[in-house]
C-alpha cells in the first residue's frame, strides 16, 4: 500500500512538472479562449500574461489539466464522503432564463435577439471578443440588442475598480464610452487613468470620483456576478443568447449560427402577434433558472 501511495505521488508530482513545462510551448498558439476563475493556475495565468500574452492561453489549457489530477475516486463504503462533484457548464442545447436586470444595454428594446454577456475589464480574452461585438452589430442592426453584466474574476486585481468606473461613467449616461477605454487599455487601469478617461468624456470628474466610492455600486457589481455564477458563467467572457449558451471568444461564425437559428425563431413568434418588446421574455420564461 504504501509503494503505491509513493508511486501515485511520484507519478502525480512528474505529471505537475510536466504540465507546467508546457508553458514553454505557448509560442505554438495553444489555446481556450476564457479567463477561468478560482484556481491557482489561473492565478499565475494573469501574472505570465503581462509578460507574453500567448502564455494566457497555455495556463488555461493547464488549468483544465490540474483539475482532472486532482479529482479523486469516491471513497470506499464506510470510509467518509466522496468529494463533492464540480458544477458542470451550461447546456448550450437548452434555454436559460437569463434577465437583463440593471445591466447596461446597447441596442433596442425591440430587438428580436437579446446577448447577455458576463465580461471582465481585464480579461484578455474579453478584449478579443469585443471586435466580434462590434461585427455583430453591424450586421443585424436593431435585430440585436447586448446586456454587459460584470463578473471581475478574483485573480484580476483592477477587474472590480474597473468594473466601477464603467457603472460611475454609466450614471452619467458614458457606460458604453468608458467601457470602450477601459477594454482599449486593459493593462493600465489605475485611478488616475480612470479620472483621466473621465475627463476625456465630458463627465463630472468630482461626481465619478464620489461615484467611484458608492458601495451600492459594489453590491450591483457582485449581484450580477453571482447571478452568472448560479448560470454557470463562471469563466469570461461567457454569452447567452436569448437564454442560450456560448462561451468564450468565439469567432463571429459562432454567433451567427446561434443568432440566425433564435432570431428565426423570434420573428415566428411576431408573426403569430407576440410584440417585439415582449419577445425576449416569453423566449425565456421557461427556461431552466440554474445550472
Amino acid at each position: 500500500m504504501r509503494r503505491g501511495r509513493i508511486a501515485f505521488a511520484v507519478m502525480s508530482m512528474h505529471a505537475r512538472s510536466s504540465l507546467l513545462s508546457l508553458s514553454l510551448l505557448s509560442v505554438f498558439g495553444m489555446s481556450i479562449p476564457a479567463c477561468q476563475g478560482q484556481s491557482g493556475f489561473a492565478q499565475i495565468q494573469e501574472t505570465l500574461a503581462s509578460i507574453d500574452q500567448k502564455q494566457d492561453n497555455v495556463l488555461a489549457k493547464i488549468d483544465g489539466l490540474e483539475q482532472k489530477l486532482d479529482a479523486r475516486p469516491a471513497a470506499a463504503p464506510g470510509k467518509g464522503k466522496p468529494p463533492a462533484a464540480r458544477p458542470s457548464g451550461p447546456d448550450p442545447k437548452l434555454t436559460y432564463k437569463v434577465d437583463v436586470g440593471d445591466a447596461a444595454v446597447k441596442g433596442s428594446d425591440e430587438a428580436l435577439v437579446t446577448i447577455v454577456a458576463w465580461s471582465d475589464f481585464q480579461c484578455p480574452f474579453c478584449s478579443r471578443v469585443n471586435p466580434t461585438m462590434d461585427k455583430i452589430h453591424e450586421a443585424y442592426g436593431d435585430k440585436v440588442r447586448v446586456a454587459f453584466k460584470h463578473n471581475p474574476l478574483p485573480m484580476h486585481n483592477r477587474a472590480m475598480a474597473a468594473a466601477l468606473a464603467a457603472e460611475s461613467a454609466g450614471r452619467q449616461g458614458k457606460f458604453w464610452e468608458m467601457h470602450d477605454k477601459l477594454f482599449a487599455n486593459s493593462r493600465a487601469l489605475t485611478d488616475e487613468n480612470f479620472e483621466k478617461w473621465a475627463s476625456e468624456l465630458e463627465l463630472d470628474v468630482a461626481k465619478f470620483k464620489t461615484d467611484m466610492k458608492d458601495k451600492a455600486l459594489e453590491t450591483k457589481v457582485r449581484k450580477q456576478q453571482s447571478q452568472g455564477a448560479v448560470l454557470g458563467a463562471r469563466g469570461t467572457p461567457s454569452f447567452f443568447i436569448n437564454g442560450r449558451h456560448l462561451s468564450g471568444a468565439q469567432p463571429f461564425e459562432a454567433f451567427k449560427a446561434l443568432i440566425d437559428v433564435e432570431l428565426k425563431e423570434a420573428e415566428a413568434l411576431v408573426a403569430k402577434g407576440t410584440a417585439k418588446k415582449d419577445v425576449y421574455a416569453e423566449v425565456i420564461a421557461k427556461g431552466k433558472a440554474k445550472v
